[in-house]
């Protein structure tokens, strides 16, 4: 095997998750070979002081990686800084990297597929990231998937990817949009949905609505042509549908997750092209999920869910979590 690329861990305030998280990668079987770069951000206010020390007097002691290499930012960056300052950092340096946040559980063999991954098609410029998440949607039909498929949106939830592609990233929403309706690709982009299209999320950052970072990504990815490579099996999950994330409301695992795969087989090479048949399938798990119901569902559903003390939310809560195909 070529040599192996760096993780870089980002994590907050959340030291029960940052603990599992670890855990699992010191589990993976190329951990003791793998440098480990650790990015803590800094408290943004009083809630969030106790959680980020416990954070920090935990990845202290981190072990079991060929190093560890810790960064504790003396100001809160945010989500979003802290992520795209880390892999800016370190993808120059070192021209590849796998990006763990602090609520993705990985497999054992995690990073034997993401290193197998990037060195496979480290030199073909249609490969964007390579993601080692598998939305359930994808194998809740029990359809037999293969090794590996191409497919034009990303999975953010443990990946990796090289400088050649992170070159080409923006951060400025309003500016990708704008060169996706020149490029006359918006349509296209959108699945062809113009109720809850995936732009939307793209105009909300913009405005300064929200402060993500994934959308970009994904969106970037689109207008240079470049693809995410899946897995047919799942080698991380997402474990921060819990309220604790700034992005993430509540959901059922199971609907999210699909099962980790416990062993691992050297991957096949594929050409760097869409996969019709799993594109026909995430288009229309896209529309299903953001198409709006008629109205005389929506009020009827909503009257249920106060009748039965269901719509008891926080509006953190209320955010939807019906996006995992795109984010």
């Amino acid at each position: 095997m070529s040599v192996l690329s760096l993780v870089a861990f980002f994590c907050y305030n959340r030291p029960e998750h940052t603990r599992r998280v670890l855990e699992a990668l010191r589990a993976n079987y190329l951990a003791k070979d793998t440098p480990l770069f650790i990015f803590s951000d800094a408290p943004k206010n009083e809630q969030a002081v106790k959680g980020v020390e416990e954070v920090r007097r935990y990845i202290h002691t981190a072990g079991g990686f060929k190093s560890v290499t810790i960064t504790e930012r003396p100001h809160n960056y945010g989500c979003a800084k802290n992520i795209i300052d880390g892999i800016t950092q370190v993808v120059s340096e070192f021209g590849k990297v796998i990006i763990i946040e602090d609520d993705i559980l990985t497999s054992p063999c995690f990073l034997n597929y993401i290193n197998d991954a990037l060195e496979l098609y480290k030199d073909d410029d249609k490969a964007g990231i390579v993601t080692g998440f598998l939305p359930a949607s994808y194998v809740s039909g029990g359809e037999q998937l293969p090794q590996t498929f191409f497919m034009e949106n990303i999975a953010a939830w443990g990946w990796g990817t090289w400088r050649r592609v992170w070159d080409s990233y923006e951060y400025d929403a309003a500016k990708i949009l704008e060169q996706l309706k020149a490029a006359g690709l918006e349509d296209a982009y959108n699945y062809g949905l113009k109720s809850r299209p995936k732009s939307r999320w793209l105009k909300a950052q913009a405005k300064g609505k929200v402060g993500t970072w994934d959308f970009q990504l994904d969106a970037c990815l689109f207008l240079h042509g470049m693809l995410t490579l899946y897995s047919g099996r799942a080698f991380s999950n997402n474990i921060g549908f819990d309220s604790t994330g700034e992005h993430c409301g509540t959901a059922d695992y199971d609907s999210i997750n699909a099962r980790l795969a416990d062993d691992y087989e050297s991957l096949k090479k594929i050409p760097v092209e869409a996969d019709e048949h799993m594109k026909e399938l995430d288009c229309i798990e896209f529309r299903r999920n953001n198409t709006p119901r008629p109205f005389i569902y929506r009020a009827a559903g909503r009257i249920w869910r106060i009748l039965t003390g269901r719509n008891i939310k926080t509006k953190h809560q209320r955010k939807s979590v019906k996006v995992i195909n795109n984010c």
